[in-house]
Protein backbone atom coordinates (compact mmCIF):
# COMPACT_ATOMS: atom_id res chain seq x y z
CA UNK A 1 0.00 0.00 0.00
CA UNK A 2 1.30 3.32 -0.85
CA UNK A 3 2.02 5.86 1.64
CA UNK A 4 -0.49 8.36 0.77
CA UNK A 5 -2.88 6.02 0.71
CA UNK A 6 -2.36 4.36 4.31
CA UNK A 7 -2.31 8.09 5.47
CA UNK A 8 -5.65 9.03 4.09
CA UNK A 9 -6.96 5.57 5.65
CA UNK A 10 -5.82 6.64 8.82
CA UNK A 11 -6.98 10.22 8.84
CA UNK A 12 -10.33 8.46 7.63
CA UNK A 13 -10.29 6.28 10.71
CA UNK A 14 -9.57 9.20 12.76
CA UNK A 15 -12.79 10.99 11.67
CA UNK A 16 -14.68 7.65 12.14
CA UNK A 17 -15.08 7.40 7.99
CA UNK A 18 -15.28 4.09 6.44
CA UNK A 19 -14.96 5.20 3.10
CA UNK A 20 -14.72 8.60 0.82
CA UNK A 21 -16.06 9.26 -2.45
CA UNK A 22 -12.96 10.74 -5.19
CA UNK A 23 -15.05 11.54 -8.65
CA UNK A 24 -12.45 12.72 -11.34
CA UNK A 25 -13.75 16.20 -11.28
CA UNK A 26 -13.30 20.14 -9.87
CA UNK A 27 -16.04 22.34 -8.57
CA UNK A 28 -17.17 22.91 -12.00
CA UNK A 29 -17.50 19.22 -13.25
CA UNK A 30 -15.35 19.67 -16.03
CA UNK A 31 -13.47 17.64 -18.21
CA UNK A 32 -10.22 19.24 -17.59
CA UNK A 33 -9.05 19.68 -13.86
CA UNK A 34 -5.90 21.53 -13.12
CA UNK A 35 -2.81 19.33 -11.72
CA UNK A 36 -3.22 20.68 -8.31
CA UNK A 37 -6.70 19.37 -7.81
CA UNK A 38 -6.34 15.72 -9.80
CA UNK A 39 -7.19 14.19 -6.51
CA UNK A 40 -8.50 10.70 -7.91
CA UNK A 41 -5.40 10.90 -9.86
CA UNK A 42 -2.91 11.53 -6.39
CA UNK A 43 -4.43 8.80 -4.29
CA UNK A 44 -5.13 5.72 -7.18
CA UNK A 45 -2.49 7.23 -9.95
CA UNK A 46 -5.27 7.39 -12.62
CA UNK A 47 -5.24 9.71 -15.12
CA UNK A 48 -7.70 8.97 -17.45
CA UNK A 49 -10.13 11.60 -17.99
CA UNK A 50 -13.25 10.07 -15.66
CA UNK A 51 -13.84 8.29 -13.11
CA UNK A 52 -14.58 7.41 -9.27
CA UNK A 53 -13.25 5.80 -6.77
CA UNK A 54 -14.02 4.91 -3.22
CA UNK A 55 -11.51 4.73 -0.66
CA UNK A 56 -12.46 2.08 2.23
CA UNK A 57 -11.40 2.25 5.68
CA UNK A 58 -12.87 -0.92 5.92
CA UNK A 59 -10.25 -3.69 5.75
CA UNK A 60 -13.46 -6.31 4.43
CA UNK A 61 -14.59 -4.47 1.64
CA UNK A 62 -11.62 -3.17 -0.62
CA UNK A 63 -10.97 -0.21 -2.43
CA UNK A 64 -12.69 0.41 -6.37
CA UNK A 65 -12.17 2.42 -8.63
CA UNK A 66 -14.50 2.60 -11.75
CA UNK A 67 -13.90 4.22 -15.35
CA UNK A 68 -15.73 3.59 -18.67
CA UNK A 69 -14.52 1.07 -21.85
CA UNK A 70 -12.33 3.33 -23.06
CA UNK A 71 -9.74 3.33 -20.14
CA UNK A 72 -9.93 -0.52 -19.25
CA UNK A 73 -6.45 -1.41 -20.14
CA UNK A 74 -5.38 2.17 -19.17
CA UNK A 75 -7.10 1.12 -15.74
CA UNK A 76 -5.31 -1.97 -14.92
CA UNK A 77 -1.76 -0.76 -16.11
CA UNK A 78 -1.97 2.81 -13.78
CA UNK A 79 -3.63 1.28 -10.88
CA UNK A 80 -2.59 -1.19 -8.30
CA UNK A 81 -4.93 -3.52 -8.06
CA UNK A 82 -3.68 -4.85 -4.79
CA UNK A 83 -5.70 -1.83 -3.26
CA UNK A 84 -8.16 -1.60 -5.94
CA UNK A 85 -10.32 -3.92 -7.72
CA UNK A 86 -11.03 -1.69 -11.60
CA UNK A 87 -14.18 -2.06 -12.82
CA UNK A 88 -15.97 -0.38 -15.55
CA UNK A 89 -18.62 1.60 -15.13
CA UNK A 90 -19.92 4.84 -13.80
CA UNK A 91 -21.90 7.32 -11.26
CA UNK A 92 -24.67 4.77 -11.13
CA UNK A 93 -22.38 1.64 -10.54
CA UNK A 94 -20.87 3.81 -7.20
CA UNK A 95 -23.97 3.94 -5.88
CA UNK A 96 -24.85 0.22 -6.50
CA UNK A 97 -21.59 -0.64 -4.71
CA UNK A 98 -22.05 1.43 -2.03
CA UNK A 99 -26.17 -0.25 -1.85
CA UNK A 100 -24.28 -3.57 -1.77
CA UNK A 101 -21.66 -2.64 0.73
CA UNK A 102 -23.95 0.03 3.23
CA UNK A 103 -23.80 -2.66 6.07
CA UNK A 104 -20.16 -2.00 6.18
CA UNK A 105 -19.90 1.41 4.71
CA UNK A 106 -21.58 3.62 7.34
CA UNK A 107 -20.45 6.37 7.06
CA UNK A 108 -19.49 7.74 3.83
CA UNK A 109 -17.08 11.40 3.41
CA UNK A 110 -18.13 13.59 0.15
CA UNK A 111 -16.84 16.75 -0.62
CA UNK A 112 -19.99 18.79 -1.65
CA UNK A 113 -17.81 20.65 -4.23
CA UNK A 114 -17.31 17.74 -6.30
CA UNK A 115 -20.79 16.27 -6.22
CA UNK A 116 -23.68 17.76 -7.98
CA UNK A 117 -27.05 18.06 -6.81
CA UNK A 118 -28.35 15.68 -9.57
CA UNK A 119 -25.68 13.08 -8.43
CA UNK A 120 -26.42 13.11 -4.71
CA UNK A 121 -30.06 12.87 -5.01
CA UNK A 122 -29.31 9.50 -7.10
CA UNK A 123 -27.04 8.24 -4.09
CA UNK A 124 -29.89 8.90 -1.79
CA UNK A 125 -32.40 7.21 -3.48
CA UNK A 126 -30.02 3.87 -4.10
CA UNK A 127 -29.76 3.69 -0.39
CA UNK A 128 -33.09 5.37 0.67
CA UNK A 129 -34.28 3.40 3.96
CA UNK A 130 -30.33 1.89 4.94
CA UNK A 131 -28.50 3.52 7.51
CA UNK A 132 -25.77 5.14 5.46
CA UNK A 133 -25.04 8.32 6.93
CA UNK A 134 -23.37 11.32 4.72
CA UNK A 135 -20.69 13.46 6.36
CA UNK A 136 -20.10 16.47 3.80
CA UNK A 137 -16.39 17.46 4.61
CA UNK A 138 -15.60 21.05 4.88
CA UNK A 139 -12.22 20.45 3.48
CA UNK A 140 -11.38 17.56 0.98
CA UNK A 141 -9.67 14.60 3.29
CA UNK A 142 -7.38 13.87 -0.27
CA UNK A 143 -6.32 17.97 0.48
CA UNK A 144 -5.41 17.49 4.25
CA UNK A 145 -2.75 14.93 3.29
CA UNK A 146 -1.46 16.16 -0.21
CA UNK A 147 1.38 19.07 0.49
CA UNK A 148 0.70 20.35 -3.17
CA UNK A 149 3.32 22.02 -5.26
CA UNK A 150 2.72 25.50 -6.30
CA UNK A 151 1.25 26.18 -10.02
CA UNK A 152 2.25 29.25 -12.36
CA UNK A 153 -1.32 29.64 -13.24
CA UNK A 154 -2.13 32.11 -16.32
CA UNK A 155 -4.59 34.27 -16.12
CA UNK A 156 -5.04 35.77 -19.30
CA UNK A 157 -7.93 36.98 -20.39
CA UNK A 158 -9.16 37.18 -23.81
CA UNK A 159 -11.97 38.65 -25.97
CA UNK A 160 -13.61 36.90 -29.59
CA UNK A 161 -14.02 40.00 -31.77
CA UNK A 162 -17.74 40.19 -32.46
CA UNK A 163 -17.16 39.27 -36.39
CA UNK A 164 -15.53 35.68 -35.00
CA UNK A 165 -18.87 35.35 -32.47
CA UNK A 166 -21.38 36.28 -34.04
CA UNK A 167 -23.27 37.55 -31.36
CA UNK A 168 -22.63 40.38 -29.48
CA UNK A 169 -22.86 40.14 -25.41
CA UNK A 170 -26.01 42.04 -24.96
CA UNK A 171 -28.01 39.72 -27.61
CA UNK A 172 -27.12 36.58 -25.41
CA UNK A 173 -28.08 38.34 -21.77
CA UNK A 174 -31.45 39.09 -23.96
CA UNK A 175 -31.82 35.42 -24.93
CA UNK A 176 -31.00 34.46 -21.29
CA UNK A 177 -33.58 36.96 -20.05
CA UNK A 178 -36.21 35.69 -22.08
CA UNK A 179 -35.67 32.13 -20.34
CA UNK A 180 -35.63 33.23 -16.94
CA UNK A 181 -38.92 35.15 -17.23
CA UNK A 182 -40.80 32.16 -18.99
CA UNK A 183 -39.89 30.34 -15.79
CA UNK A 184 -41.56 32.82 -13.46
CA UNK A 185 -37.89 33.18 -11.55
CA UNK A 186 -35.71 36.58 -10.46
CA UNK A 187 -32.14 35.15 -10.80
CA UNK A 188 -30.46 31.80 -12.73
CA UNK A 189 -27.22 30.50 -11.55
CA UNK A 190 -24.63 30.27 -14.73
CA UNK A 191 -22.29 27.23 -12.89
CA UNK A 192 -20.42 26.43 -16.15
CA UNK A 193 -17.21 28.49 -17.10
CA UNK A 194 -17.70 27.47 -20.40
CA UNK A 195 -21.57 28.96 -20.57
CA UNK A 196 -20.15 32.12 -18.71
CA UNK A 197 -17.05 32.76 -21.44
CA UNK A 198 -19.60 32.22 -24.17
CA UNK A 199 -22.19 34.45 -22.56
CA UNK A 200 -19.49 37.33 -22.22
CA UNK A 201 -17.55 36.43 -25.70
CA UNK A 202 -14.40 36.09 -23.35
CA UNK A 203 -11.87 33.51 -23.21
CA UNK A 204 -9.23 32.73 -20.36
CA UNK A 205 -5.53 30.73 -20.53
CA UNK A 206 -6.42 29.01 -16.56
CA UNK A 207 -6.43 25.59 -18.15
CA UNK A 208 -3.86 24.24 -20.32
CA UNK A 209 -6.11 23.02 -23.13
CA UNK A 210 -10.11 24.58 -22.33
CA UNK A 211 -9.32 28.00 -22.83
CA UNK A 212 -12.62 29.48 -20.39
CA UNK A 213 -12.05 31.48 -16.92
CA UNK A 214 -13.13 29.08 -14.30
CA UNK A 215 -16.01 31.27 -12.61
CA UNK A 216 -19.32 30.84 -12.34
CA UNK A 217 -22.14 33.78 -12.48
CA UNK A 218 -25.64 34.65 -11.31
CA UNK A 219 -28.13 36.50 -13.82
CA UNK A 220 -31.26 38.26 -12.92
CA UNK A 221 -33.84 38.34 -15.06
CA UNK A 222 -32.73 42.43 -15.72
CA UNK A 223 -29.52 40.89 -17.00
CA UNK A 224 -27.47 41.78 -14.44
CA UNK A 225 -24.41 40.01 -13.65
CA UNK A 226 -22.85 38.99 -10.48
CA UNK A 227 -19.53 37.23 -11.36
CA UNK A 228 -17.65 34.93 -8.50
CA UNK A 229 -14.26 34.35 -9.64
CA UNK A 230 -10.77 33.65 -8.35
CA UNK A 231 -8.74 35.65 -11.32
CA UNK A 232 -8.64 39.27 -10.77
CA UNK A 233 -8.18 40.15 -14.15
CA UNK A 234 -11.66 39.47 -15.18
CA UNK A 235 -12.92 42.93 -13.18
CA UNK A 236 -9.92 45.01 -15.17
CA UNK A 237 -11.30 43.06 -18.63
CA UNK A 238 -15.38 44.09 -18.06
CA UNK A 239 -15.12 47.55 -15.72
CA UNK A 240 -16.72 49.45 -18.47
CA UNK A 241 -19.95 47.20 -18.10
CA UNK A 242 -21.99 48.50 -15.21
CA UNK A 243 -24.53 45.39 -15.52
CA UNK A 244 -21.61 43.10 -14.34
CA UNK A 245 -20.32 42.85 -10.36
CA UNK A 246 -17.05 40.67 -9.21
CA UNK A 247 -17.55 39.11 -5.91
CA UNK A 248 -15.12 36.76 -4.56
CA UNK A 249 -15.33 33.02 -3.60
CA UNK A 250 -15.66 34.17 0.08
CA UNK A 251 -18.84 36.45 -0.44
CA UNK A 252 -20.91 33.83 -2.20
CA UNK A 253 -23.11 32.72 1.46
CA UNK A 254 -23.35 37.15 2.11
CA UNK A 255 -24.40 37.25 -1.63
CA UNK A 256 -27.38 34.53 -1.23
CA UNK A 257 -28.23 35.57 2.15
CA UNK A 258 -29.85 39.17 0.12
CA UNK A 259 -31.66 37.44 -2.15
CA UNK A 260 -34.29 36.70 0.62
CA UNK A 261 -37.69 35.19 -0.92
CA UNK A 262 -36.25 34.64 -4.46
CA UNK A 263 -36.94 31.90 -6.50
CA UNK A 264 -33.85 30.82 -8.72
CA UNK A 265 -33.44 28.55 -11.84
CA UNK A 266 -30.73 25.86 -11.41
CA UNK A 267 -29.47 23.18 -13.17
CA UNK A 268 -29.15 20.08 -10.86
CA UNK A 269 -27.01 18.51 -13.60
CA UNK A 270 -24.02 21.10 -12.64
CA UNK A 271 -24.80 23.15 -10.05
CA UNK A 272 -22.49 21.80 -6.89
CA UNK A 273 -24.32 20.17 -3.95
CA UNK A 274 -22.32 22.93 -1.94
CA UNK A 275 -23.96 25.46 -2.93
CA UNK A 276 -27.60 24.41 -3.34
CA UNK A 277 -27.05 23.81 0.62
CA UNK A 278 -26.29 27.54 0.35
CA UNK A 279 -29.53 28.53 -1.38
CA UNK A 280 -31.59 25.79 0.94
CA UNK A 281 -29.94 27.60 4.26
CA UNK A 282 -30.78 30.78 3.26
CA UNK A 283 -34.28 29.98 2.31
CA UNK A 284 -34.50 30.19 -1.34
CA UNK A 285 -36.74 28.65 -3.82
CA UNK A 286 -35.06 26.86 -6.54
CA UNK A 287 -36.80 25.34 -9.58
CA UNK A 288 -34.61 22.61 -12.01
CA UNK A 289 -33.65 23.76 -15.64
CA UNK A 290 -31.67 21.94 -18.37
CA UNK A 291 -28.91 24.76 -18.80
CA UNK A 292 -30.40 27.37 -21.57
CA UNK A 293 -26.89 27.89 -22.62
CA UNK A 294 -26.30 24.34 -23.07
CA UNK A 295 -28.55 24.38 -26.19
CA UNK A 296 -27.46 27.95 -27.10
CA UNK A 297 -24.06 27.37 -27.64
CA UNK A 298 -24.40 24.24 -29.52
CA UNK A 299 -25.86 25.32 -32.39
CA UNK A 300 -22.97 27.30 -34.31
CA UNK A 301 -23.94 30.77 -36.25
CA UNK A 302 -22.81 31.23 -39.31
CA UNK A 303 -19.76 33.51 -38.33
CA UNK A 304 -18.26 30.64 -35.78
CA UNK A 305 -19.17 28.52 -38.72
CA UNK A 306 -17.01 30.43 -40.90
CA UNK A 307 -14.40 30.01 -37.99
CA UNK A 308 -14.37 26.27 -37.62
CA UNK A 309 -13.75 26.14 -41.45
CA UNK A 310 -10.81 28.61 -41.34
CA UNK A 311 -9.50 27.00 -38.37
CA UNK A 312 -9.83 23.62 -40.13
CA UNK A 313 -7.48 25.23 -42.42
CA UNK A 314 -4.98 26.17 -40.92
CA UNK A 315 -4.63 22.87 -39.03
CA UNK A 316 -4.71 20.84 -41.96
CA UNK A 317 -1.56 22.67 -43.27
CA UNK A 318 0.22 22.53 -39.62
CA UNK A 319 -0.89 18.28 -39.68
CA UNK A 320 0.53 18.21 -43.40
CA UNK A 321 3.69 19.85 -42.60
CA UNK A 322 3.93 17.66 -39.44
CA UNK A 323 3.02 14.55 -41.90
CA UNK A 324 5.08 15.55 -44.58
CA UNK A 325 7.98 15.76 -42.07
CA UNK A 326 7.26 11.92 -40.26
CA UNK A 327 7.70 10.48 -43.77
CA UNK A 328 11.18 12.56 -44.14
CA UNK A 329 12.46 11.66 -40.98
CA UNK A 330 11.24 8.40 -39.58
CA UNK A 331 13.70 5.73 -40.87
CA UNK A 332 16.13 7.40 -38.41
CA UNK A 333 14.72 5.21 -35.94
CA UNK A 334 14.84 7.84 -33.79
CA UNK A 335 11.49 9.65 -33.20
CA UNK A 336 9.26 8.78 -30.47
CA UNK A 337 5.65 9.09 -29.23
CA UNK A 338 6.70 12.37 -26.92
CA UNK A 339 9.16 14.22 -29.48
CA UNK A 340 6.13 13.46 -32.18
CA UNK A 341 3.84 15.34 -30.58
CA UNK A 342 6.31 17.98 -29.45
CA UNK A 343 6.97 18.38 -33.13
CA UNK A 344 3.88 18.88 -34.12
CA UNK A 345 2.76 21.84 -31.25
CA UNK A 346 5.86 24.01 -32.99
CA UNK A 347 4.73 23.47 -36.19
CA UNK A 348 1.11 24.69 -35.34
CA UNK A 349 2.89 27.38 -32.94
CA UNK A 350 4.38 29.29 -35.74
CA UNK A 351 0.47 30.03 -36.80
CA UNK A 352 -0.44 33.58 -35.31
CA UNK A 353 -4.05 32.73 -34.00
CA UNK A 354 -2.94 29.81 -31.98
CA UNK A 355 -3.92 29.71 -28.53
CA UNK A 356 -3.20 26.52 -27.68
CA UNK A 357 -3.89 22.68 -27.85
CA UNK A 358 -7.95 21.57 -27.28
CA UNK A 359 -6.69 18.33 -25.33
CA UNK A 360 -3.17 16.34 -24.66
CA UNK A 361 -2.36 15.01 -28.03
CA UNK A 362 -2.68 10.98 -28.09
CA UNK A 363 0.59 10.12 -30.00
CA UNK A 364 0.65 6.61 -29.57
CA UNK A 365 2.87 3.64 -31.76
CA UNK A 366 2.20 -0.43 -31.75
CA UNK A 367 0.36 -1.51 -28.25
CA UNK A 368 0.18 1.98 -26.68
CA UNK A 369 -2.37 2.86 -29.79
CA UNK A 370 -4.73 0.23 -28.29
CA UNK A 371 -5.07 1.95 -25.09
CA UNK A 372 -8.14 4.34 -26.35
CA UNK A 373 -6.79 7.45 -24.29
CA UNK A 374 -3.42 6.60 -24.07
CA UNK A 375 -0.81 10.22 -22.66
CA UNK A 376 2.94 8.76 -23.53
CA UNK A 377 4.94 9.53 -20.49
CA UNK A 378 9.20 9.16 -20.22
CA UNK A 379 8.43 5.37 -19.03
CA UNK A 380 5.75 4.65 -21.76
CA UNK A 381 7.38 6.67 -24.29
CA UNK A 382 8.04 4.34 -27.36
CA UNK A 383 10.37 4.90 -30.12
CA UNK A 384 9.01 4.35 -33.75
CA UNK A 385 11.56 1.91 -34.62
CA UNK A 386 9.40 -1.33 -36.35
CA UNK A 387 6.97 -1.64 -38.52
CA UNK A 388 3.13 -1.21 -36.96
CA UNK A 389 0.95 1.64 -36.51
CA UNK A 390 1.02 5.12 -35.37
CA UNK A 391 -2.12 6.70 -34.09
CA UNK A 392 -2.46 10.21 -33.38
CA UNK A 393 -5.26 11.70 -32.21
CA UNK A 394 -4.84 15.61 -31.52
CA UNK A 395 -6.18 19.69 -31.81
CA UNK A 396 -6.38 22.78 -31.43
CA UNK A 397 -7.96 26.44 -30.32
CA UNK A 398 -7.64 29.21 -32.88
CA UNK A 399 -9.08 32.32 -32.56
CA UNK A 400 -11.82 31.57 -34.87
CA UNK A 401 -12.59 27.79 -34.36
CA UNK A 402 -11.24 24.24 -32.55
CA UNK A 403 -10.39 21.13 -34.05
CA UNK A 404 -9.74 17.70 -33.29
CA UNK A 405 -8.44 14.72 -36.06
CA UNK A 406 -7.19 11.39 -35.52
CA UNK A 407 -5.16 9.79 -38.36
CA UNK A 408 -3.86 6.45 -37.86
CA UNK A 409 -0.53 6.12 -40.26
CA UNK A 410 1.78 3.18 -41.31
CA UNK A 411 5.07 2.50 -40.60
CA UNK A 412 6.99 0.42 -42.71
CA UNK A 413 5.02 -2.67 -43.91
CA UNK A 414 1.22 -3.58 -42.92
CA UNK A 415 -0.35 -6.92 -42.36
CA UNK A 416 -3.22 -7.97 -43.56
CA UNK A 417 -5.55 -7.91 -40.79
CA UNK A 418 -3.95 -3.80 -40.53
CA UNK A 419 -5.32 -3.56 -43.95
CA UNK A 420 -8.61 -5.25 -42.98
CA UNK A 421 -9.45 -3.58 -39.22
CA UNK A 422 -8.45 0.18 -41.07
CA UNK A 423 -10.33 -0.66 -44.09
CA UNK A 424 -13.78 -1.04 -41.41
CA UNK A 425 -12.69 1.59 -39.59
CA UNK A 426 -12.77 3.54 -42.63
CA UNK A 427 -15.86 2.15 -44.03
CA UNK A 428 -18.05 2.91 -40.27
CA UNK A 429 -16.79 6.87 -40.85
CA UNK A 430 -17.89 7.19 -44.74
CA UNK A 431 -21.26 5.60 -43.60
CA UNK A 432 -22.26 8.66 -40.62
CA UNK A 433 -20.02 10.93 -43.29
CA UNK A 434 -22.29 10.43 -45.97
CA UNK A 435 -25.77 9.64 -44.14
CA UNK A 436 -28.94 11.32 -44.90
CA UNK A 437 -31.21 11.39 -41.99
CA UNK A 438 -35.03 12.80 -40.69
CA UNK A 439 -34.88 16.07 -38.23
CA UNK A 440 -35.36 14.67 -34.62
CA UNK A 441 -32.69 11.37 -35.12
CA UNK A 442 -30.97 10.99 -32.09
CA UNK A 443 -27.51 10.25 -31.43
CA UNK A 444 -28.09 6.52 -30.61
CA UNK A 445 -29.96 5.87 -34.20
CA UNK A 446 -26.98 6.97 -35.90
CA UNK A 447 -24.17 5.21 -33.97
CA UNK A 448 -24.95 1.43 -35.44
CA UNK A 449 -24.14 3.07 -38.47
CA UNK A 450 -20.63 3.50 -37.88
CA UNK A 451 -20.34 -0.16 -36.38
CA UNK A 452 -22.60 -2.34 -39.00
CA UNK A 453 -19.11 -3.49 -41.06
CA UNK A 454 -16.76 -3.91 -37.65
CA UNK A 455 -19.46 -6.16 -36.10
CA UNK A 456 -19.62 -8.30 -39.00
CA UNK A 457 -16.30 -9.70 -38.42
CA UNK A 458 -17.07 -9.65 -35.08
CA UNK A 459 -15.21 -6.52 -33.79
CA UNK A 460 -16.14 -3.29 -32.08
CA UNK A 461 -14.62 -0.48 -30.33
CA UNK A 462 -15.87 0.78 -26.47
CA UNK A 463 -16.60 4.46 -27.02
CA UNK A 464 -18.85 6.86 -28.26
CA UNK A 465 -18.77 7.60 -32.49
CA UNK A 466 -18.80 11.22 -32.31
CA UNK A 467 -18.88 13.92 -29.53
CA UNK A 468 -19.80 18.07 -29.64
CA UNK A 469 -17.15 20.47 -29.78
CA UNK A 470 -17.62 24.06 -28.74
CA UNK A 471 -16.45 27.36 -30.70
CA UNK A 472 -12.75 28.02 -28.93
CA UNK A 473 -14.55 26.25 -25.55
CA UNK A 474 -14.49 22.62 -24.53
CA UNK A 475 -13.27 19.98 -27.62
CA UNK A 476 -15.83 17.90 -25.80
CA UNK A 477 -18.88 19.86 -25.59
CA UNK A 478 -22.15 18.17 -24.09
CA UNK A 479 -24.69 17.35 -24.31
CA UNK A 480 -24.16 16.34 -27.49
CA UNK A 481 -22.93 12.27 -28.54
CA UNK A 482 -23.29 9.81 -31.31
CA UNK A 483 -23.18 6.63 -29.19
CA UNK A 484 -24.69 3.69 -28.40
CA UNK A 485 -26.98 5.22 -25.28
CA UNK A 486 -27.10 9.05 -26.78
CA UNK A 487 -30.69 10.78 -26.78
CA UNK A 488 -28.95 13.89 -27.72
CA UNK A 489 -31.21 15.18 -30.94
CA UNK A 490 -28.97 15.91 -33.65
CA UNK A 491 -29.31 19.57 -35.17
CA UNK A 492 -29.13 21.33 -38.05
CA UNK A 493 -25.80 24.02 -36.76
CA UNK A 494 -23.99 21.49 -34.13
CA UNK A 495 -20.66 20.28 -34.63
CA UNK A 496 -19.62 16.84 -33.91
CA UNK A 497 -17.24 14.33 -34.52
CA UNK A 498 -17.32 11.67 -36.47
CA UNK A 499 -14.58 8.55 -34.81
CA UNK A 500 -15.12 4.87 -35.31
CA UNK A 501 -11.84 2.85 -34.00
CA UNK A 502 -11.04 -0.56 -33.97
CA UNK A 503 -8.04 -1.17 -30.86
CA UNK A 504 -6.50 -4.83 -31.29
CA UNK A 505 -5.21 -5.41 -27.48
CA UNK A 506 -1.51 -5.73 -26.91
CA UNK A 507 -0.69 -4.61 -31.20
CA UNK A 508 -1.93 -1.56 -32.30
CA UNK A 509 -5.30 1.00 -32.38
CA UNK A 510 -6.98 2.41 -35.28
CA UNK A 511 -9.31 5.71 -35.25
CA UNK A 512 -10.08 7.99 -37.77
CA UNK A 513 -11.73 11.34 -36.76
CA UNK A 514 -13.07 14.52 -38.73
CA UNK A 515 -15.37 17.31 -37.70
CA UNK A 516 -18.56 17.28 -39.40
CA UNK A 517 -20.60 20.46 -39.52
CA UNK A 518 -24.60 19.48 -39.44
CA UNK A 519 -26.60 21.19 -42.24
CA UNK A 520 -30.05 21.14 -43.60
CA UNK A 521 -31.08 18.96 -46.91
CA UNK A 522 -32.91 20.36 -49.67
CA UNK A 523 -35.88 18.86 -48.45
CA UNK A 524 -35.64 20.61 -44.86
CA UNK A 525 -37.02 17.69 -43.05
CA UNK A 526 -33.78 15.62 -43.68
CA UNK A 527 -30.28 16.49 -42.34
CA UNK A 528 -26.62 15.64 -43.28
CA UNK A 529 -22.83 16.36 -42.26
CA UNK A 530 -20.77 18.63 -44.09
CA UNK A 531 -17.05 18.05 -43.56
CA UNK A 532 -15.25 20.25 -41.80
CA UNK A 533 -11.40 18.61 -41.36
CA UNK A 534 -8.96 18.66 -44.11
CA UNK A 535 -6.25 16.21 -43.54
CA UNK A 536 -5.53 13.81 -45.90
CA UNK A 537 -6.53 9.48 -44.86
CA UNK A 538 -3.93 6.67 -45.24
CA UNK A 539 -4.10 5.56 -48.53
CA UNK A 540 -1.47 2.37 -47.94
CA UNK A 541 -4.21 0.98 -45.16
CA UNK A 542 -6.78 1.07 -47.93
CA UNK A 543 -7.59 -2.26 -49.28
CA UNK A 544 -9.63 -1.18 -52.12
CA UNK A 545 -10.93 -4.66 -52.90
CA UNK A 546 -13.48 -3.73 -49.69
CA UNK A 547 -14.79 -0.93 -50.64
CA UNK A 548 -17.62 -0.02 -52.62
CA UNK A 549 -17.77 2.32 -55.88
CA UNK A 550 -19.76 4.63 -53.53
CA UNK A 551 -16.87 4.84 -50.88
CA UNK A 552 -14.08 4.85 -53.31
CA UNK A 553 -15.78 7.85 -54.78
CA UNK A 554 -16.22 9.23 -51.43
CA UNK A 555 -12.49 9.20 -50.59
CA UNK A 556 -11.22 10.44 -54.29
CA UNK A 557 -13.33 13.28 -53.86
CA UNK A 558 -12.66 13.80 -50.37
CA UNK A 559 -8.85 13.70 -51.05
CA UNK A 560 -9.78 16.19 -53.76
CA UNK A 561 -11.36 19.08 -51.74
CA UNK A 562 -8.04 18.50 -49.15
CA UNK A 563 -6.06 18.93 -52.37
CA UNK A 564 -7.79 22.13 -53.45
CA UNK A 565 -8.15 23.66 -50.38
CA UNK A 566 -4.42 23.22 -48.60
CA UNK A 567 -2.73 23.54 -52.10
CA UNK A 568 -3.72 27.28 -51.90
CA UNK A 569 -2.04 27.81 -48.53
CA UNK A 570 1.39 26.20 -49.69
CA UNK A 571 4.13 28.68 -50.96
CA UNK A 572 5.09 27.86 -54.31
CA UNK A 573 8.34 27.60 -53.32
CA UNK A 574 8.01 24.89 -51.58
CA UNK A 575 7.64 22.19 -54.17
CA UNK A 576 8.21 19.32 -51.94
CA UNK A 577 5.18 19.80 -49.91
CA UNK A 578 3.04 20.58 -52.62
CA UNK A 579 4.37 16.93 -54.56
CA UNK A 580 3.63 15.27 -50.88
CA UNK A 581 0.08 16.46 -50.63
CA UNK A 582 -0.28 15.04 -54.42
CA UNK A 583 0.69 12.21 -53.74
CA UNK A 584 -1.74 11.74 -50.23
CA UNK A 585 -3.97 12.41 -52.15
CA UNK A 586 -3.82 10.86 -55.21
CA UNK A 587 -6.81 9.14 -56.52
CA UNK A 588 -7.12 5.21 -55.44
Amino acid sequence: MSAKLKLLMNNMKLKKLDALLVPKADMYSGEEVPDDEERLKYITNFSGSAGYAIISANYDVKSVIFSDGRYEIQLKKEVDQKNFDCLNGGFKDVCLFLKKNEKKLKNIAIDPWLLTLKQYELLKSFLKGSKTRFELVDKNLIDEIWVKKKLVVKNKIFKIPDHINGEIVSSKIHRLKTIIIKNNCEFYILFNPAGLSWLLNFRGTELKYTPVTRSFCVISKSGEISIFTKNDLIKKKIAKNKLITIYKLDNLSNFFRSLKDKKILIDPNLLPLKIYNILRENNLSCKPINCPIDNFKTIKNPQELSGFKNSHLKDGLAILKFLFWFEKNVCSNKLTEISLSQKLFEIRSLEKTFICESFATISAFEENGAIIHYKANTTSNKKIDKSSLYLIDTGAHYLDGTTDTTRTLLVGKAKPEMLEDYTLVLKGHIAIATVSFPKGTRGRELDTLARVELWSKGKDYAHGTGHGVGHVLGVHEGPISISKASECIVEPGMVISNEPGYYKKGEYGIRIENLEFVKEKANKNFLCFENLTRVPLELNLINKQMLSSFEINWINNYHMKVYKDLSKLIDKDDKELLLFLKRKTSSI
